[in-house]
């Protein structure tokens, strides 16, 4: 069986990729890591890797199949461009880039050096969301008609440690660093949006960027929903996502990545016939949906496209309509206007 050679760039966050690869669990082999921090040259010892503080010297020297891009957003496109250039498809972590033009880039770069672009939405991995897409799609319960999303997780202040998260000209912000996944989530069960009102909240940490958002919705498809995001408030329910349809409604949990106590049930509702509303029996069917490394699906998959020529799960041209709608909600936090995308 062929098998890819591959390395990562940015092991800040890159090293749970590297790892996953060092430990055999894909179609490749760990060829090389490379950051500009020295002290993660003991990680590479650990993984039994080469290491580089110079990526394009790793890129001249290892000659990769596929590299994973895992550094700040506002560097992804220079290095992906680079990493093609030298014949490497890329895997950019998300957002796919900080602006459209960057993103473009990216887009351009691939066509011209005939090279495949997988960006980092993990989400698309995950059982439970793929399973709500197949029972919204299959029509079972009805006119699909609005959602509620909400992503909280408080984060500690170490997570604040590096500048780009404070500054909005970095990519800062909880809406950037964590609420590309559900702006990504809500496209892909819902298509795209049409327009967004969103308000901003930074009283707990008191950053440039906002730590809290509040989001009103509306497809173009006319599905209107709700988000709500905050990374210094808690979590008081297993269930992120809550998807409502004419004959029945879903509740679920979005990611793998954040697991916890019955992280993932997965549950379908409805009310029961009757002319009286309080009278009417509540049908909820509970499955419980085994818990997977949602990041290391991605991986495989990124295996599958470097030796298969398999279409990435999130183009290049899916994750840049998903930072534009990222990026329309930062618009209207900031300037109190709806946005029209």
């Amino acid at each position: 069986m062929s098998t890819a050679k591959l390395a990562v760039i940015g092991l800040n966050f890159g090293k749970k990729h590297a790892a996953y690869i060092a430990e055999g669990n894909v179609r490749g082999t760990l060829a090389a890591v490379a950051d500009l921090d020295p002290k993660y040259e003991e990680l590479a010892q650990k993984l039994g890797t080469v290491f580089y503080t110079d990526y394009k010297k790793m890129l001249e020297e290892i000659r990769p199949d596929g590299v994973i891009i895992a550094v700040p957003p506002k560097l992804h496109t220079p290095f992906a461009i680079e990493c093609m250039k030298n014949g490497a498809d890329v895997m950019v972590e998300k957002p796919i880039a900080l602006t459209s033009e960057e993103a473009d880039q990216m887009i351009r770069a691939s066509a011209q050096y005939g090279k495949q672009i997988l960006v980092g939405q993990h989400h698309r991995f995950d059982p439970s969301v793929r399973k709500a897409k197949e029972r919204l799609e299959s029509g079972e319960l009805g006119k699909v008609i609005g959602f509620h999303v909400y992503g909280t997780l408080p984060k500690p202040e170490w997570y604040f440690a590096q500048d780009y998260k404070k500054l909005r000209s970095a990519g800062g912000g909880t809406v950037a660093n964590n609420g590309i996944h559900d702006a990504d989530r809500i496209r892909y069960i819902f298509g795209d949006v049409e327009s967004v009102y969103a308000m901003k909240g930074n009283r707990c940490r008191g950053f440039e960027v906002e730590d809290t958002a509040a989001v009103a919705i509306r497809c173009k498809n006319g599905v209107v929903g709700t988000y709500y995001i905050s990374d210094c408030s808690h979590p008081l329910s297993e269930y992120s996502d809550c998807y409502f349809a004419e004959k029945g409604s879903i509740r679920l949990c979005s990611s793998s990545f954040y697991a916890q106590k019955s992280f993932h049930t997965y549950q379908e509702g409805s009310l029961g016939e009757g002319f009286d509303y309080w009278q009417r029996e509540h049908i909820i069917k509970t499955e419980k949906i085994q818990l997977q490394d949602n990041h290391g699906k991605e991986v495989e998959h990124f295996c599958d496209v470097i030796l298969d020529g398999a279409e990435p799960v999130t183009t290049a041209e899916e994750g840049k309509k998903s930072m534009e709608f990222m990026n329309a909600i930062i618009e209207s936090m900031d300037t109190g206007k709806v946005i029209y995308l």
